[in-house]
């Protein structure tokens, strides 16, 4: 197959399994996600997820992106908790840096399985409820993860990841930002989302939502810079998301792409 014959391939198939997840009830959805995902890789073998966790420029560029976010919040001391972790490769790779390193994960997606780190774990779930204790995290994690949940289940995606936060513990997380979207296979063939990506996020709707959920404090991230995360940068945010919505379209998505290319905060419990 060529390219764009690819491409197209990737997009039919994914979005007829998106289309099945986006009208599924909760009850449903409790376990869906793996069966839909597992199915994707297999119809879609060279889905960009598997090929770059088999380039090693790409997964190096990808660690380093991660670790840049996460960095200053890692101590020998910490349970680091990493939820839609794929293979588990940057679980692993935060291991020897903290106490703990677990991997949550819906679906096997392969990856190393010899020579694993003594303090790492992979745990699978059903992509609704987190299966550990509360308060049993210090730091909890994800990157771009959030867009493939159901919106009617991100809601109690923040209560889970505030449930097993211990008190003061934070949760870091990456997601693409709506405005400058979509940021999925749907792009090449619609403007709006049809595939994987269920919801693209601002920080407009989130971090409402975050409260609600019990988290205290929401400090987003400048450019994805380590240390950068300040609590100021919330309505300066937000305010200019409000200013690109009066943009046309293609405008705003040219103007978002330069510094809101991502909704990236560290929220704290």
């Amino acid at each position: 197959m060529d390219t764009q014959e690819a491409r197209r391939h990737h997009f039919e198939v994914e979005k007829e399994l998106a289309t099945r997840l986006r009208n599924s009830t909760r009850e449903e959805r409790a376990g869906l996600a793996a069966e839909l995902y597992s199915e994707l890789y297999r119809r879609v073998p060279e889905h960009p997820r598997v090929a770059r966790s088999k380039e090693k420029s790409a997964e190096e560029r990808s660690l380093q992106a991660q670790m840049r976010l996460v960095r200053h919040a890692l101590a020998p001391g910490v349970r680091f908790l990493e939820f839609g972790a794929g293979t588990g490769t940057f679980s692993m790779h935060v291991a020897p840096q903290v106490r703990e390193a677990i991997a949550l994960e819906v679906c096997a997606q392969g990856g190393v399985s010899d020579g694993l780190p003594a303090n790492y774990r992979m745990v699978m779930h059903d992509g609704l409820v987190i299966p550990l204790p509360d308060g049993e995290v210090d730091v909890a994690f994800s990157y771009q993860v959030l867009e493939h949940l159901h919106p009617d289940d991100v809601e109690l995606h923040f209560q889970e990841m505030n449930r097993v936060l211990k008190p003061g513990g934070c949760y870091i997380l990456s997601t693409p930002h709506a405005q400058s979207g979509p940021h999925d296979v749907s792009r090449y063939f619609s403007n709006k989302l049809e595939t994987f990506h269920l919801k693209e996020w601002t920080y407009g709707e989130m971090a409402p939502l975050m409260r609600k959920c019990g988290f205290s404090r929401i400090q987003p991230f400048l450019r994805g810079k380590t240390g950068s995360a300040h609590q100021w940068l919330l309505p300066a945010f937000v305010t200019a998301e409000f200013a690109l919505r009066m943009m046309p379209e293609a405008l705003r998505i040219k103007a978002a792409r330069k510094f809101l290319n991502n909704v990236v905060v560290c929220a704290f419990k």
